[in-house]
C-alpha cells in the first residue's frame, strides 16, 4: 500500500536523521545517501564507509556487515525470539540488545537490503486444527555472533534436542516489522511497533519481527508444538557480551592487509 510505504519512508528518515553519524574511519568525502528504490525520498548526508550509526551499532556499507553490541540472554529452554530489544522478551531470546530495532532497520537499508512483510499465521476457520501460514518476504540475510572463540551462525546456538534436529542454517530475511498508528494514549503519529514489542529477530511468527525466520510456526502450542531451544553447550553463560553481525547474503570478509617484511605483526 503507497501509505504504508509512505510511513516507513518517515520512520526510517527519522531514525537515520535523528542518530548520531560518525565516521569510525576518519574523515570522509560525503555524499548523498543512496537508498532503496522504494524509499527515494530518503535523502541523508552521511561519511562513507563506516558509519557509528546509534551507541551500539556499526554500518560497514563496503564490506555488507551491520555489527550490533549484544548479550547472551537465555542459554536454555524454549525459545520463541533469536534476538530482542533489552528489557523485553530475554527469558525467551538469545540475545539482547539495546539498540532500537528500527534504527537496525536503518542500518541494513544503508547496506542495500530491500524490506518486505513479517510472515502471518491464522488457525482455519472450520475447527480443524490445520493452520493458514503466509511466508515473510524480504532480502535474505545472515545472521552471525562474534565470542572470543570467533565468528559463528547464529543458528548453531538453536536446536531440537528432543528430535535431534538442527536450525536451519541461514533462514533468515529482512522482514521489516510494520508501522501503526498511535493509539490515543500514545498521542498523534505513528509507531515501528517492534520498537515497542522488542521483535528483532524471530523465531516463531509473531507478525511485528524485523527480522523473520522463513518458517512460518505459532506461539500457540495447540498449533505448533514447541520446538526450538537454546544450545547451552554452544553458547557463553548469560551475561556475556558478544557481537551481532548481519550481513548481506554471499558476504566475503575484507582481505587482511599484507604485512611488510621485517615487521611484527
Amino acid at each position: 500500500m503507497p501509505g504504508a510505504a509512505t510511513r516507513m519512508t518517515r520512520i526510517v528518515a527519522l531514525s537515520v536523521a535523528a542518530s548520531t553519524i560518525v565516521s569510525c574511519a576518519g574523515p570522509a568525502k560525503s555524499r548523498a545517501l543512496p537508498t532503496a528504490q522504494e524509499h527515494p525520498s530518503v535523502a541523508v548526508t552521511v561519511p562513507l564507509p563506516i558509519i557509528q550509526l546509534a551507541p551500539g551499532i556499526v554500518v560497514d556499507r563496503t564490506a555488507g556487515e551491520v555489527r550490533v553490541e549484544a548479550e547472551v540472554a537465555a542459554d536454555r529452554g524454549w525459545l520463541e525470539q533469536a534476538v530482542c530489544k533489552a528489557g523485553t522478551r530475554e527469558h525467551e531470546s538469545l540475545l539482547a540488545v539495546i539498540v532500537a530495532p528500527s534504527s537496525i532497520h536503518a542500518a541494513l537499508l544503508l547496506i542495500g537490503l530491500e524490506p518486505g512483510a513479517p510472515g502471518e499465521w491464522r488457525a482455519a476457520p472450520d475447527g480443524s486444527g490445520a493452520v493458514q501460514r503466509i511466508s515473510p518476504s524480504g532480502s535474505r540475510l545472515e545472521l552471525w555472533v562474534r565470542t572470543s572463540a570467533g565468528d559463528m551462525p547464529l543458528s548453531s546456538w538453536i536446536h531440537d534436542p528432543v528430535h535431534g534436529h538442527s536450525f536451519p542454517v541461514q533462514p533468515w530475511v529482512f522482514a521489516g516489522s510494520r508501522v501503526r498508528s498511535n493509539t490515543k494514549s500514545m498521542g498523534p503519529g505513528e509507531h515501528y511497533v517492534a520498537d515497542r514489542t522488542g521483535s528483532i529477530v524471530g523465531i516463531v511468527t509473531f507478525g511485528d519481527e524485523t527480522i523473520a525466520c522463513t518458517s512460518v510456526l505459532s506461539d500457540q502450542a495447540e498449533l505448533d508444538a514447541p520446538e526450538w531451544q537454546a544450545n547451552s553447550e554452544r553458547m557463553p553463560e548469560p551475561g556475556t557480551r558478544v557481537e551481532l553481525l548481519i550481513r548481506r547474503t554471499g558476504y566475503v570478509a575484507p582481505a587482511t592487509p599484507a604485512i611488510p617484511a621485517g615487521r611484527a605483526p
